[in-house]
């Protein structure tokens, strides 16, 4: 046979390209066990290159133009996604509010709709008191007495707001016992809220304590502080307002009754309408340090 036939290569073959293979896993064996910490990434890369033919190249390149261009389809796709997630949030909003009704029950839905109707009546007749007076004044007919009437009416309602002047008037007493000691700032502040929901317009604290808007509540060494005096129990509240609607939100589940006469609070309240309350206590108004009116 002729030299040069027996120096050709002979095509390797998958038995040798597998001795190959397992020699080199005998090598990364003996580095691993003299290194375990060792990378052996250049390895695998060999060894995927011997199965490939020696190229050891992989085709990874991402067609970002793809993805920065979607088509119209994926486009629709999208704008079903968002509209179906917006319904999936509304209708938990939805049926998170019908739960808060659905809790309550069926006489505190009744004690709601009528605090609403009361409510909804008082507006009702201010607004008539009010067109009426508009219509006197556009008319000219004795314009000027009733626009004396009505500064007085409004001076009169600031006063009783101000607490500068008694007032009288339907209305609750409230009484809180508090064997426990257990009646915060938080308790008294959720009582006064509740009855200025329910429409209070005065407020009197055990015939000693007016209460208006500029008043602050704190707690003091030994007792409550409202204004600086002190609220000893146990406390008698004086409301006037509409008698049934005040009666209603004290008694609202949830409310001030609820509260007081909680294991968290363990004391106990009493609520009593009156026709006719009267309210002698006054504020002291103090000298407006940096507000004036503007000329």
């Amino acid at each position: 046979m002729p030299e040069e036939e027996r120096r050709t290569p002979r095509p390797r073959s998958r038995f040798r390209q597998s001795g190959v293979l397992t020699r080199r896993a005998q090598r990364r064996r003996e580095r691993a066990e003299l290194d375990p910490e060792l990378d052996r990434s250049s390895d695998d890369d060999e060894t995927l290159a011997a199965l490939r033919g020696g190229t050891g190249r992989t085709d990874t390149k991402i067609d970002w133009g793809r993805l920065l261009r979607p088509g119209a389809g994926q486009v629709i796709v999208a704008v079903i996604l968002a509209f179906f997630a917006m319904a999936v949030v509304m209708q938990i909003r939805v049926s998170t509010q019908d739960e808060t009704y659905a809790s309550l029950r069926r006489s505190d839905l009744v004690q709601m709709l009528d605090s609403l109707t009361q409510e909804t009546r008082r507006l009702e007749m201010e607004l008539s008191e009010l067109e009426r007076t508009r219509d006197e004044l556009v008319s000219g007919q004795d314009s000027e007495r009733v626009a004396r009437e009505q500064a007085q009416k409004r001076l009169t309602t600031m006063q009783i707001l101000a607490g500068t002047v008694p007032a009288e008037g339907p209305g609750v007493v409230i009484r809180i016992s508090d064997p426990e000691g257990k009646v915060g700032v938080d308790v008294v502040l959720n009582a006064i809220g509740e009855m200025r929901d329910a429409g209070a317009e005065v407020i009197e604290f055990n015939d000693s304590i007016r209460l208006v808007t500029s008043s602050w509540i704190a707690q003091g060494p030994d007792s409550l502080l409202i204004d600086g005096k002190p609220l000893t129990t146990p406390i008698k509240m004086e409301v006037i307002g509409d008698p049934h609607a005040l009666e209603e939100g004290a008694r609202f589940r949830g409310g001030l009754v609820s509260e007081i006469t909680s294991p968290r609070v363990g004391g106990h309240v009493t609520v009593t309408r009156s026709e006719r309350i009267e309210i002698t206590a006054l504020h002291e108004p103090r000298e407006n340090q940096y507000a004036e009116p503007v000329r």
